[in-house]
């Protein structure tokens, strides 16, 4: 191959001296083609792989929202969002985190629905997944394109009952990435109300509640640490409880965790008792540490997980599970601090707990102490008057950090608080060979399939294809621009893939 004349001139060339007369020339050049392949690249990668779709409505709040407002609490300093109506009304505004009330003429930005991406014709390779995010074309009418959750597949007989979804007659659980993707932020330690002294969300207790001992807890910043307390000869030392408190933001006393959405407001009423709870925290352990423990209430169940940290030698205690008293065996058991020895602590790790879909999940980094422990007989009557999640220790120092409170998403079997005759909720609802069963996140005001007039179902040929990306997010903001007014500004932070 031999090499192009024009690719280097000589001096003194046309081409040479017509460069040197305008060096810009080639850069213009070089961005106009840059350009016009971006373009084209948009083009056909929006009419091959991906289409942007904007979602109108909070059906799928907090994972995806409709046209909001963002506000920030003044007592905690919590950011929440809340949703706007086709009039632009917002209703009734409460701080989720601390419950504040009268936040309605706090200042607010304005928000246009997310703008997601939607993988094309990816269901014409595979079919839609159980608890997958799908577009769809609305059975009730084509023209409209609707974003739900996908919940019962082809043959499957679905129910809704007690807030989960039974297939087949069996709940339905989700795998942690799929709990991590729909759970429901509750409370954020990190968020401190300036009413905490008054109304604490968290409180201690070492030993019993009509025979407390003195506690090693303190609140420091929104950290919770633990000193070593004096130990009494001869008695049984028991846990040192760091424990949560839930102060219910519509009715605004203390009370269980109820399906309470921000996204909605404070008019309409949370009804419904959440069993399905999840605990994250960050955990810094000293070396003289001998125990941790978690306790989970899940509806009349109260489970409670021991895990040693500094016991050595034969003294040294195995994983334990009890469930309402009473030891359950485990298997699996991983012990994350035997053999660490001396040399890492301070340690620090991050703690998972849940009970979800009458499931029971502990792990230290990720990893689970045990097997999953499912319970399909859970504990009937109403939840007793105790905190629905505690840390426990016994011995040294601890720091407990980045607090948080999650619950799962509440099924329930009214729309906007109104009670209907919802498919799939009373009796199952059995579905044929190419058939759907779709729920929103935002269950108190979706449209769903509990809710379609006619069929439930959506058919697979009417799927779209599944969005995994908000892009392009705005605020409505008003700004003089070169003497124009520009209502819409780029929000970065709210870019997010869709789980």
């Amino acid at each position: 191959m031999e090499p192009d004349p024009d690719s280097n001139p000589q001096p003194g060339s046309p081409r040479r001296e017509r460069w040197q007369e305008n060096p810009g020339t080639g850069v213009v050049r070089q961005t106009m083609d840059l350009i016009v392949m971006l373009c084209l690249g948009v083009l056909l990668f929006r009419t091959f792989s991906a289409e942007a779709y904007v979602v109108p409505t909070g059906s799928m709040a907090p994972t995806l929202l409709g046209h909001h407002r963002e506000l920030t609490c003044p007592n905690c300093r919590f950011t929440f969002v809340i949703g706007l109506d086709e009039e632009g009304h917002q209703p009734h505004a409460v701080c989720p985190n601390c419950g504040k009330d009268g936040l309605d003429g706090v200042a607010a930005v304005e928000c246009n629905g997310d703008r997601v991406l939607v993988q094309k014709f990816l269901f014409d390779f595979r079919s839609p997944r159980r608890w997958e995010v799908a577009v769809f074309h609305f059975p009730g009418d084509p023209t409209q394109a609707y974003v739900k959750r996908v919940v019962g597949l082809p043959g499957e007989s679905v129910q809704v009952r007690g807030g989960d979804v039974y297939i087949d007659g069996r709940i339905a659980r989700k795998t942690p990435a799929e709990l991590q993707a729909m759970q429901i932020l509750v409370h954020d330690g990190r968020f401190v109300p300036d009413d905490s002294d008054r109304f604490p969300r968290w409180d201690y207790l070492r030993g019993w509640p009509r025979r407390p001992l003195p506690t090693g807890w303190r609140r420091e910043g929104t950290a919770f640490v633990h000193e070593p307390v004096s130990r009494i000869p001869g008695v049984y030392e028991p846990e040192d409880w760091l424990q949560y408190h839930h102060w219910d933001p519509v009715l605004g006393r203390y009370g269980p965790v109820r399906d309470h959405y921000a996204y909605n407001g404070g008019d309409l009423g949370a009804d419904n008792t959440i069993p399905d709870l999840a605990l994250d925290a960050s955990l810094e352990l000293g070396a003289d540490v001998d125990s941790l423990s978690v306790r989970l209430r899940s509806g009349g169940d109260r489970f409670v997980v021991r895990l040693p940290v500094n016991e050595a030698g034969e003294s040294r205690t195995p994983v334990q599970v009890a469930r309402n008293g009473r030891r359950v065996t485990i298997r699996s058991v991983v012990d994350p601090f035997q053999g660490a020895g001396p040399a890492p602590w301070p340690r620090t790790v991050r703690l998972e707990a849940s009970v979800v879909d009458h499931r029971l999940r502990v792990a230290i980094d990720g990893q689970p102490l045990f097997e999953p422990i499912d319970y399909d007989d859970p504990t009937s009557g109403p939840p007793p008057d105790e905190s629905p999640v505690a840390i426990g220790v016994r011995g040294g120092r601890v720091a407990v950090r980045d607090l948080k409170l999650y619950r799962d998403v509440y099924y329930t079997s009214t729309l906007g608080g109104i009670p209907r005759h919802p498919h799939g909720v009373t009796e199952p609802w059995t579905l044929g060979p190419d058939d759907y069963f779709v729920l929103g996140d935002n269950s108190p005001v979706s449209s769903d399939s509990r809710f379609w007039g006619g069929s439930p179902v959506v058919p697979r040929s009417m799927f779209l294809g599944k969005p995994f990306l908000v892009h392009l997010p705005g605020q409505v903001v008003a700004l003089e621009v070169f003497g124009r007014s520009v209502y819409w500004v780029p929000d970065p932070r709210r870019i997010r893939y869709i789980h």
